[in-house]
């Protein structure tokens, strides 16, 4: 079952989607590329079963670079999103991802080591016609698997495209 805010105007579900992501936070700017496809496994054994309906689970891969004023590094994440669609255009996004990244020790903090998690939330705009503008709160740190923890918040914009 896919939710409301993710099917083109003639009804047909959107079952991808790709886009851009840009925002800020305290000591690193951000931009990424981002796909997203259902997952109709984990809908099927994880969703249905247990979450309302209304509730799609979905894949997201992201490569991306944070820029700091000592440095910056890429990263690459992968992991499970659940989406709930409230209404036609609109849906709520929760996700959780492994991250991983280039250089931990930059722009002044040490984030630990290369294995981070992404956690995010976010509102999207999906109107009938495949446009999709967000805005995105997400956090990354290493849950405690290094000494050092300080984690990165960034606020971010998103524009993609469903098909």
């Amino acid at each position: 079952m896919l939710a409301a805010g993710t099917a083109l105007a003639d009804g047909a579900p959107l079952d991808q989607e790709t886009g851009i992501r840009a925002g800020s936070g305290a000591h690193f700017d951000n931009f990424e590329l981002y796909y997203r496809r259902a997952a109709p496994w984990i809908e099927a054994q994880l969703v249905d079963p247990w979450l309302p309906e209304g509730v799609q689970a979905r894949w997201d891969v992201t490569l991306g670079y944070w820029d700091g004023h000592g440095g910056g590094n890429a990263f690459a994440a992968l992991g499970p999103v659940l989406e709930f669609g409230w209404s036609t255009d609109w849906r709520l996004s929760l996700g959780v991802q492994p991250t991983l990244i280039s250089e931990h020790d930059g722009n002044g903090r040490d984030l630990g080591g290369p294995l981070q998690f992404t956690s995010h939330l976010a509102v999207t705009w999906a109107p009938p016609g495949a446009l999709v503008v967000g805005l995105r709160i997400q956090h990354t740190s290493n849950s405690r698997l290094y000494d050092s923890n300080p984690g990165v918040d960034i606020v971010a914009a998103e524009v993609g495209y469903g098909f």
